[in-house]
């Protein structure tokens, strides 16, 4: 890659009338995550650049502006100017679509947000750190190397999304795709595929084989069902994740 790698990282806080002790609390949540991105960006041999659009009540913008920026990641500047309303994740991919009009299309994104953020969840909190990791420390040579390949995430479906919404995509291939305001909060997990289309998984490069099957319980293969995605197992390494300071060593 020769600009090293782009993060779009989506963090949600609350909307204009949320209270300042949930956007306190969310905002040490995401603190967290970006510390942990940080950690797994400095692992990388040519670095990346980290681009974080966002939705906070506007007289918080200067706390989270400072918490973006101790990490060394950007603002995104379409998020200081928006309202600030809850719109899902259309926040996050307005700004990755953006992103990926500015670069070649063989450019790779890694798309990620504050999952679990919500409620504060471990477990979620613990899957985001788990997927980040094998996608940011994973070999994308092959996924580089493929025209074929516009995608990449641990778990994909089988019409060409990634479930959980980590990923890598392709710039030319995010270019292309319409980013609007929806109403269902789903239809931006199935933004990067197709629903028409049954063999879309063809395009998305798997990242489960990353991890040992006998350490998710889970087999890998080209596209998954929402229950296949789930272990004991998983979930007892989320927790793990959870729990640690510092992404391991190695997966």
């Amino acid at each position: 890659m020769s600009s090293g790698r782009h993060i779009v990282y989506f963090g949600y806080l609350g909307d204009e009338a949320s209270e300042d002790a949930i956007v306190a609390e969310r905002l040490a949540y995401m603190d967290g995550q970006m510390r942990w991105l940080e950690q797994l960006v400095a692992r990388l041999a040519d670095g990346a650049r980290v681009l974080v659009p966002y939705v906070a009540p506007r007289k918080w913008d200067e706390a989270v502006h400072a918490r973006i920026a101790a990490h060394g990641f950007a603002v995104d500047p379409l998020s200081v100017e928006a309202d600030r309303h809850n719109r899902f994740e259309y926040p996050g991919f307005r700004a990755l679509k953006a992103l990926a009009e500015t670069l070649p299309p063989d450019e790779p994104i890694f798309y990620c947000h504050s999952k679990g953020i919500g409620d504060l969840s471990q477990t979620k909190n613990g899957l985001f750190r788990l997927h980040s990791h094998v996608a940011l420390a994973a070999d994308l040579d092959a996924f580089l190397r493929d025209p074929a390949l516009t995608r990449a995430g641990l778990f994909p479906s089988r019409y060409g999304w990634c479930w959980y919404n980590l990923f890598w995509i392709k710039a030319g291939h995010m270019a292309r795709l319409t980013v609007e305001e929806r109403e269902d909060r789903y239809a931006f997990e199935e933004l990067i595929g197709d629903r028409s289309e049954t063999q879309a998984f063809r395009g998305v490069l798997p990242l489960i084989d990353r991890l040992p099957a006998e350490v998710t319980a889970i087999e890998p293969t080209r596209w998954y069902r929402p229950p296949e995605t789930v272990s004991p197992a998983l979930l007892a390494l989320y927790r793990d994740y959870a729990a640690i300071d510092a992404p391991p060593a190695s997966l």
